[in-house]
C-alpha cells in the first residue's frame, strides 16, 4: 500500500457517505423520488471508485 491509496480509500468512503447522507435526509422528510435518486448518485460513484481502488492495490505487485 502506497501513500497516495489512504487518501483514495478516503474519498471513495467520503463520497458515499455524502450520498447516504443526501438519500437519508430526503426519505425522512418524504420529499421527492428525484432528490432520492440524487442522492443514490454519488453511492454510485463512491462505490465504483472504493472497488477500483480495492483493485489497484491488490493488483499492484509489492516489492
Amino acid at each position: 500500500m502506497t501513500s497516495h491509496d489512504i487518501p483514495a480509500f478516503s474519498i471513495s468512503i467520503g463520497i458515499i457517505a455524502f450520498g447516504i447522507w443526501i438519500a437519508s435526509g430526503t426519505i425522512g422528510a418524504g420529499t421527492h423520488l428525484a432528490w432520492i435518486l440524487m442522492g443514490l448518485l454519488p453511492v454510485i460513484v463512491g462505490t465504483i471508485s472504493l472497488c477500483l481502488v480495492v483493485r489497484e492495490v491488490s493488483v499492484a505487485p509489492r516489492n
